[in-house]
């Protein structure tokens, strides 16, 4: 009996998310600190084994059920959609929107452009620039919480997007202005919004999309709302990641985390 409600458990959350979840991925920014890898070519484009950046995330969204995606292209952005197209393996429908601006905001404007698409609706949030084993996908769809960031616990440099929690593992604070000394780890660049936040979450966003602010990160605006309601963490620290942000990272990605996603599927007796 109790296998049996686990599987008609697993089957209704199977429904919901197909239904009821979407993808957001960021991809529009013209990555200068990659430069001169990505004159011409998208980061998400580069390839990491036998596929690009974007098509690994993609295989980890398919994975987790979600069958709706959204990516803001900008930089090279036709390169991006000639390559995805509309669907994708068991993503049924591929949309695009554009951030003509890319040169010159950041991510909390080009999420911004995208706040009609996920209004209303769970979404689950990429940077697009990172490499992950796609478990952690699944388990930022199956994590009870409404809205969940995947997190590293570690030691953090100034550059990273560090966080805080309090002692139920609710995050309190997200920032790289976080002192070092205060952050417990880092924000990983994937995670799990709740369609009751979309409406707040959409407003902050727009109180940043003028001016210099539009140069800002996204998380900033999820600074503004972690007081709206319960922003759990999802400890990924021994599941393989990384952000591509310099060439030293492409080479890490290349020749580490990628070979040591591979192994994490073979210790775990799953195909890649």
């Amino acid at each position: 009996m109790w296998n049996r409600m686990k599987i008609l458990e697993r089957a209704r959350r199977s429904e919901y998310i197909e239904a009821h979840m979407k993808a957001i991925i960021l991809a529009a920014g013209a990555s200068r600190r990659l430069m001169p890898i990505t004159n011409g070519v998208p980061k998400c484009l580069l390839k990491i084994g036998d596929k690009s950046l974007i098509e690994q995330q993609l295989d980890a969204i398919d994975n987790a059920g979600i069958r709706e995606a959204v990516i803001v292209v900008g930089y090279y952005k036709d390169t991006i959609v000639d390559r995805i197209g509309g669907e994708y393996k068991g993503i049924r429908r591929i949309t695009y929107v554009e951030n003509p601006d890319f040169a010159s905001t950041n991510t909390v404007y080009s999420l911004f452009l995208a706040r009609e698409r996920f209004l209303g609706d769970d979404f689950v949030y990429f940077n697009a620039d990172v490499l992950f084993h796609k478990d952690i996908v699944r388990l930022l769809v199956e994590h009870p919480g409404s809205n969940v960031l995947s997190v590293d616990f570690k030691r953090c440099g100034k550059e990273e997007v560090k966080f805080v929690t309090d002692s139920g593992r609710r995050i309190v604070k997200l920032s790289k202005t976080i002192p070092l000394e205060e952050a417990e780890g880092e924000f990983i660049g994937i995670a799990k919004f709740g369609k009751a936040i979309t409406g707040a979450f959409a407003a902050a966003l727009e109180r940043y999309s003028s001016g210099s602010d539009r140069n800002l990160f996204f998380e900033r605006a999820v600074e503004d709302i972690l007081d709206k309601d319960a922003f759990m963490c999802l400890d990924v620290s021994l599941i393989p990641n990384i952000e591509i942000d310099f060439p030293e990272d492409l080479k890490k990605a290349q020749e580490e985390i990628y070979p040591a996603i591979l192994a994490y599927d073979r210790s775990t007796g799953r195909s890649p």
